[in-house]
């Protein structure tokens, strides 16, 4: 058990320096959410807009082995990348996200995920995941 939560720091570690490295580099959000999957060895499940947010204008979320999800915002400015590390129950909001996701273009458009985005950045929120909060 002890090394098990260990193993989680490390990927919430990672998680966070791979963050910090890309944070400044010019690439746009969705670049930057696959380049911090890519370096941390993580799976890249969605990276989508979220019309009607407040405070943020896309998401994405990075699955790792451990059932952790590194969770990625754009402020509404577009220029603040914002990172958390949530826990595995998130899932039943994840998936009709990562479903969306893998959707070829045209259908993507025909099948509208904004309620879905919206439930899972509540949840997001209401869980205490910072920033989210």
């Amino acid at each position: 058990m002890a090394q098990s939560a260990f193993m989680a720091a490390a990927e919430s570690v990672l998680f966070e320096m791979a963050v910090g490295n890309v944070r400044s580099l010019p690439l746009g959000f969705a670049e930057k959410a696959t380049e911090i999957a890519r370096q941390t060895s993580g799976r890249l499940l969605f990276e989508i807009r979220l019309d009607g947010d407040a405070h943020y204008q896309r998401v994405a979320a990075i699955s790792y082995a451990r059932g952790e999800i590194g969770i990625l915002v754009l402020d509404k400015d577009g220029a603040s990348v914002r990172s958390s590390i949530a826990g595995g129950g998130f899932a039943s909001f994840i998936e009709p996200l990562e479903c969306w996701s893998n959707l070829p273009l045209r259908d993507q458009a025909n099948n509208d995920i904004r309620g879905h985005a919206i439930l899972f950045i509540a949840a997001l929120r209401n869980a205490g995941c910072a920033p989210l909060r």
